[in-house]
Formats: C-alpha cells, sequence, structure tokens
C-alpha cells in the first residue's frame, strides 16, 4: 500500500526570526483521484509537539501553524506547513505524516533560525555640555541576534579600541540576545571626539554599526556662562553696593550732627560765662 504514494520535502529549512516561512511537502501518489485521510505535523526532540493534525473534516491549530495553502481541501496534495512568526523555540526537526486512501507516507526536515540585531544605539555619561580633559564613557547597544557577537570600538582616525571596552551579552526570555558595550574615554578632548560600533557575527562579518560624537560644550556657551555668572554677581553686588552708601551717607550725617551740636553747646557755655564775667566786673564798679 506505502508503494501508491510518497511525500517529498526538503530535508532542511533556513528560518528568519519574526518573519514567516513554509516548510514545503507534496504528496505524490501514482494513481490518480487520491483522498487525504489524515495529515499530521509535529515537532521533534525534547520540545515534541503537535502543530497540525487534519483528520476526516476535522482539523486542530496550534497558534501560529497552519496549512500553506488557505483554502486547503482532503483533495488538495500539498501539505505544507506555514509558520505565520518564526521563533527561535521553533528550531529543530519536524516531521510530516500523511494517510491517505491509497497509501501512508511520512517525511522529516530540519528548521534552523537565525535573527539579525538591530542597528546599535549609543549615549554617553556625561550625556551633554562635557568640559575637555573629562572622562567620557560611551555606551553601544545592540538586541536581537541569535547568538552572541561581537562590538568593535573604533576612533575617527581608524585606531582600533575594542582592548580597552567591556562587553556583556545577555540570553533574553525569547532566545535572543541583547549586547552592551562601553569605552571610557580618559581625558576626552575635542581632538579624538568621533567614536564608532560595529556589531560583528561570529564569522567577523559587519552587521550593523553607529557612530557617535562626544557632545562637549562650545565655546561660545563657555563664554556664555561665563557672561552668565558676571551678570549674576553684578546683580547682587549692585544692591549691596547701594545699601552700603546708603550706611556711609547715614553715618556721615549722624556724626556730622553730633559735632554741630557739640559746637552750639560750647558757644552756649561760653556765653553764659561771659556773661558772667560781665555782671561780676559792673558790680565791682558800683
Amino acid at each position: 500500500m506505502r508503494a501508491f504514494v510518497k511525500l517529498e520535502c526538503k530535508t532542511e529549512y533556513h528560518g528568519v526570526y519574526g518573519q514567516q516561512l513554509i516548510l514545503e511537502c507534496i504528496v505524490k501518489p501514482v494513481v490518480v483521484d487520491v483522498t487525504i485521510i489524515t495529515v499530521t505535523w509535529k515537532r521533534m526532540g525534547a520540545a515534541a509537539a503537535n502543530l497540525l493534525e487534519y483528520h476526516k473534516e476535522k482539523m486542530d491549530l496550534t497558534p501560529g501553524f497552519k496549512f500553506a495553502e488557505p483554502s486547503w481541501n482532503k483533495k488538495n496534495m500539498n501539505v505544507s506547513l506555514l509558520l505565520t512568526n518564526t521563533n527561535m523555540a521553533d528550531k529543530g526537526e519536524y516531521e510530516c505524516m500523511v494517510t491517505t486512501d491509497v497509501g501512508i507516507a511520512t517525511a522529516t526536515t530540519s528548521l534552523s533560525v537565525t535573527a539579525k540585531y538591530k542597528t546599535p544605539t549609543m549615549s554617553s555619561i556625561p550625556e551633554t555640555n562635557i568640559k575637555e580633559n573629562t572622562d567620557v564613557t560611551i555606551f553601544c547597544n545592540s538586541t536581537g541576534g541569535h547568538q552572541k557577537w561581537l562590538i568593535w570600538w573604533f576612533d575617527q582616525f581608524g585606531t582600533n579600541w575594542t582592548r580597552s571596552a567591556e562587553l556583556v551579552a545577555k540570553e533574553t526570555d525569547d532566545g535572543l540576545f541583547s549586547l552592551s558595550s562601553k569605552f571610557t574615554v580618559l581625558k576626552a578632548t575635542s581632538s579624538y571626539r568621533n567614536y564608532t560600533c560595529e556589531v560583528l557575527n561570529v564569522n567577523g562579518a559587519k552587521e550593523g554599526m553607529a557612530s557617535f560624537v562626544i557632545p562637549f560644550v562650545s565655546r561660545g556657551e563657555g563664554r556664555k556662562g561665563d557672561n552668565v555668572d558676571i551678570v549674576s554677581t553684578t546683580k547682587w553686588l549692585i544692591p549691596v553696593v547701594a545699601i552700603g552708601s546708603l550706611i556711609i551717607i547715614l553715618l556721615a550725617a549722624l556724626l556730622f550732627f553730633k559735632r554741630c551740636s557739640a559746637q552750639r553747646g560750647y558757644q552756649t557755655d561760653t556765653r553764659h560765662d561771659q556773661d558772667v564775667e560781665a555782671e561780676g566786673l559792673n558790680s565791682n564798679r558800683n
């Protein structure tokens, strides 16, 4: 009975994370007018599971898996499986078994899944208005890869600073990896302000890159800041000088008033003594 039908499938597939993928399998009967009774797609190995089951008009589908033919029916010999959103967990070996009214056929295929890292993003600490000869730490981050790749560092003159950088790779819940690398520029100057990080795969090929310019404070902003300090100083210094001047004027006026009062008292006493002496002389004459 097996001799009347066979199942043709590719032996190997390569999927991309987040994309659709079709595992092609075609029933090849040696007679005409064949009817399919049962189709079973399953994933083998430790994560074994039935992904699609069809039996006599009844369909049982696992979310994310279905027939590649939208209007598939029991007369359709194309029993290919569609993965609507390929994940890292989907990699492994698959088995397709078909039962027809003229025989049974089974075939296996394997699936590998790759994922490309996203374009890296860069930042720094301090973030802005960095002064000359300040230590600056630059960060380069990328996510979404399926393996622990590398991040290389270069300055604007092409010097490789990777050995001076630190790289941390972490596996995320979805089976992908995130890369985080940091590189510290000691006593950074505006002569060396452009830096680039490159994401390299296991074969050393560049998969992504980003550039970063250290945001030094501009000379104009520096002078502006100095002017702001001068203006701020002037704002509080002027009232202080005015108050101090007023106090000096008041003290001088008070001193002048006291001197005038003292002089009046002295003149009054002198006149009184002169009057007394005059009265005495007049008495003696009499």
